[in-house]
């Protein structure tokens, strides 16, 4: 249980950071948008909303991430087994989109987006971690919940 813990901890802290540096490199470089094809389009944005931009008061959307982050914990705590690989790769993506995003909105009243594909909202890794994370639970379930 130690070395997976370990193996959670390093891994979000890796994907938190790496997260953190993407928004810095767009907050200090994307003036413009940069089309790197004509679906994929790098473009610096502010959201102060929630996912897909949702407006709502910001204490109301920092208790919301708080909660959510703290039911996620409950329950892989609870329900999961988070000594399968599968399982401890989702906490490590969850943990560390969650904690990109609350950081940027803790920071700046706002989280950075610049990630444009397709007709989809701008995102960015943080939101991409806790996409593929998710769907990692919903792929592996039967494999990662616990037993009995």
């Amino acid at each position: 249980m130690r070395k997976t813990a370990l193996f959670v901890s390093a891994g979000a802290l890796a994907l938190a950071l790496m997260d953190q540096g993407t928004k810095w490199l767009a907050a200090a470089y994307l003036r413009e948008p940069v089309a790197v094809t004509s679906w994929f389009i790098l473009q610096y944005r502010q959201n102060t909303g929630i996912a897909w931009s949702i407006q709502m008061p910001y204490a109301l959307l920092m208790a919301l991430n708080f909660s959510l982050v703290a039911l996620f914990f409950y329950f892989t705590a609870r329900y999961f087994d988070i000594r399968n690989p599968p399982m401890a790769v989702a906490t490590a993506l969850i943990t560390a989109g969650a904690c990109g995003n609350i950081v940027d909105r803790l920071a700046h009243g706002y989280v950075v987006d610049f990630i444009s594909v397709g007709m989809w909202p701008v995102f960015n890794l943080a939101d991409t971690f806790l996409t593929v994370g998710i769907f990692l639970i919903l792929l592996f379930y039967a494999k990662i919940k616990r037993k009995g």
